[in-house]
């Protein structure tokens, strides 16, 4: 310590003196003390040489004029202090040019120039509305449009019900979608994406139409005018009941995969709130229902009055269930209507004759099935002309047949 004190260049003060040996101490670095001693004597002999030119009238030395060559040199160097500086300092350090990598910079970092934020060029949107209108139609029908029509299940968002397209799944060499045994899909999916449900399924963009007005006008058509799929009646509910009448005039197509008749559960209960939103469907071409009927089991007996009783109970059944549920549309529609729009594979089902034990039996469904579609229609007309009043069970009534419910039958068969 003594000989650190001794080395210390004469001529600094006592304050400068202490804060140097503190340096030395904090450092435990001879060379980085030194140099602040000779700092600090540079900057004191600068100090006194301007002090004493105050008074006189010449222009101010310049700095390099006034410091001997041994402190200008010294002066090069960083000052290193360990007592916090001072805003003034920190503004006088800022203005000097001794950040460069040869300084003595112990303990500080670096500083860099901030750059200046590159000025992005303006991205010139393409001109969309100036294709051709049959490129558009083409672009509209890729990004709304499924070619094997559009499969909605139900799902939810935010505690709401909501449709949610249904997810393609395969199995073996088919492919069908996820609870929906009775709709396949034709032919088998790609090997690397079998089992990965949605990416086998044609992405769709409905937000394509949130674009502007024109957008919307030309395209919300193609995306309501397709085949709709629906797994049952709930999702159909949740699809239709936050459409507005001008869009539920666009649909054309509805198939119900699951129709639920019975118990007293939540599906059942759908069936009359889904089918009643149907009023809006002005320009409805198809309503089917898959599994509607397939309780009602026609049972084929070996004399025909009995094969007759049966064919007419199922087919009364079966009207009786579809005004029950949908009398709302129906009446809005009329009978007429609703007979054309309607289709139930229960009675246009084919009956293979391989799947009968006896020649006899396929007669008999053959000619069950007939009387079962001619007593939906008689039956669905009584309904709608007598507001949900049937027909009265009796031989005589059977007997009564209408050329309207014939006629209508047979569109059915």
């Amino acid at each position: 310590m003594a000989f650190f004190e001794a080395s210390i260049p004469q001529g600094l003060s006592p304050k400068q003196r202490l804060e140097v040996v503190g340096t030395y101490m904090y450092s435990k670095c001879t060379a980085t003390a030194l140099t602040l001693a000779w700092s600090l004597l540079g900057q004191k002999r600068t100090h006194d040489d301007l002090e004493d030119n105050q008074g006189q009238d010449t222009e101010m030395p310049t700095l390099e004029s006034e410091v001997s060559p041994t402190s200008r040199n010294l002066r090069k160097r960083a000052r290193v202090s360990y007592v916090e500086p001072t805003e003034s300092e920190f503004e006088s350090d800022a203005d000097s040019g001794y950040n460069s990598d040869s300084s003595v910079e112990w303990g500080t970092t670096r500083q860099f120039k901030a750059k200046r934020p590159r000025k992005e060029k303006p991205v010139k949107p393409f001109p969309f509305l100036s294709l051709p209108t049959e490129l558009r139609n083409k672009i509209y029908f890729l990004a709304l449009e499924d070619p094997d029509g559009m499969v909605l299940n139900e799902g939810w968002r935010s505690h709401h019900r909501v449709p949610k397209r249904d997810t393609l799944l395969q199995y073996d060499d088919r492919s069908h979608y996820a609870g929906l045994g009775n709709l396949e899909r034709p032919g088998p999916m790609s090997p690397h994406t079998a089992f990965r449900g949605k990416e086998d399924l044609r992405t769709l963009s409905p937000s394509l139409l949130a674009v502007n007005k024109q957008i919307y006008a030309e395209a919300v058509r193609i995306l309501y005018s397709q085949p709709l799929h629906f797994a049952n009646t709930a999702a159909l509910h949740h699809f239709l009941a936050p459409l507005s009448s001008q869009t539920l005039s666009l649909v054309r197509d509805i198939i119900v995969h699951t129709y639920s008749t019975w118990g007293r559960g939540v599906r059942k209960a759908m069936n009359v709130s889904a089918l009643t939103l149907l009023r809006g469907c002005s320009n409805l071409q198809l309503l089917r229902i898959e599994t509607l009927g397939h309780h009602y089991h026609l049972y084929s007996r070996n004399y025909k009055k009995t094969v007759e009783v049966e064919g007419r109970s199922h087919g009364a059944l079966l009207a009786r269930q579809v005004y029950r549920d949908a009398a709302f549309w129906i009446d809005t529609v009329g009978a007429s209507k609703a007979l054309q729009v309607l289709d139930l594979p229960e009675l246009r089902r084919e009956i293979v004759r391989q799947k009968c034990w006896s020649q006899e039996a396929y007669d008999d469904d053959v000619e069950g099935l007939k009387f079962a579609n001619m007593t939906f229609v008689e039956e669905f007309i009584y309904l709608v002309e007598g507001m949900g009043k049937g027909m009265k069970r009796s031989k005589k009534s059977y007997a009564k047949k209408s050329a309207a419910a014939e006629n209508a039958a047979q569109t059915l068969t």
